[in-house]
């Protein structure tokens, strides 16, 4: 009787071992394409970096070569602009391609010191100067007085 107790518990311990083993082997199986699927998410990440800080250098030397390419008239626009309380650095940035960055550049480059400071005391306070931060009553880029008969 003592066999027949004995022989159960044998296979069942066999079927046990046997139970564990493949569970072992499916998590480390399921640990390596864990790691295969963290090396590329690692890959992916450094490559979308990589792109973004490309496209950055591309869109610094593309404000820049818009700075270039402006004459006198459409650089005194700019500059006009800039200086006006309504008119929002996106309207600059449709019409003359220059962004707030390249925008600031220029007018510290063509500004005496002490005026670029004060201007750009004024912009930073500023809310109408971003259309993000604009209210709806604000209204047009427009001053009335901005075309004055000469």
């Amino acid at each position: 009787m003592m066999n027949k107790l004995t022989a159960p518990s044998k296979t069942n311990l066999a079927n046990r071992q046997q139970t564990a083993q493949l569970s072992l082997a499916t998590m480390q199986a399921d640990m390596a394409d864990m790691r295969a699927a963290l090396k590329n998410k690692q890959r992916a990440s450094v490559v979308q970096k990589e792109n973004i800080k490309s496209e950055t250098r591309k869109a610094k030397s593309a404000n820049t070569a818009n700075i270039n390419a402006l004459d006198a008239v459409q650089l005194s626009r700019v500059i006009e602009m800039a200086w006006e309380d309504r008119t929002p650095f996106e309207a600059i940035e449709h019409s003359y391609a220059l962004n707030e960055t390249a925008v600031i550049k220029l007018m510290r480059q063509e500004l005496k010191p002490s005026s670029f400071r004060l201007w750009r005391q004024r912009v930073t306070s500023r809310a109408t100067k971003h259309q993000a931060k604009r209210p709806f009553d604000v209204g047009r880029a427009y001053c009335k007085t901005q075309y004055k008969p000469r």
